[in-house]
């Protein structure tokens, strides 16, 4: 069991592979979101009530962002993380005093990744995960 997440266009549509997708699995999603909370890059926040219609839930987002909800992240069930979103998480984490060493060229690869991964959804249209 993992997680697929996938950069798509600022019209919506996934872009085509393979530097569309990242994928994680139960584990390493895991660290990735321990170490997304320690930089400030999440925030934990109610999922949007289940009464609205489906496609508004997955494209639901706070107006100013000041990170990633962290559901957005811990559910395969197509959310929609937006630029703002992706942009206010990494603007956090650059501004960590521990960001210089986080992605060193040292052990696990898996952080370096992520965060590229995350620069280049934030010049497009943002993130689904499935």
């Amino acid at each position: 069991m993992g997680f697929n997440i996938y950069i798509q266009s600022s019209d919506g549509k996934p872009l085509p592979e393979p530097d569309n997708r990242y994928r994680l699995n139960v584990f390493a999603m895991s660290k990735v979101l321990d170490a997304m909370e320690s930089f400030g890059m999440v925030y934990e926040a109610p999922i949007p009530d289940d009464d609205a219609a489906q496609h508004a839930v997955q494209d639901a987002s706070q107006p100013e962002p000041t990170g990633i909800p962290e559901y957005k992240l811990s559910y395969s069930c197509a959310l929609l993380i937006t630029v703002a979103e992706i942009t206010a998480a990494l603007d956090r984490y650059d501004a960590h005093p521990g960001v210089a060493m986080a992605e060193a060229p040292l052990g696990d690869p898996t952080w370096r990744d992520w965060i590229a991964f995350l620069r280049r959804a934030k010049a497009h249209g943002g993130l689904r995960t499935y």
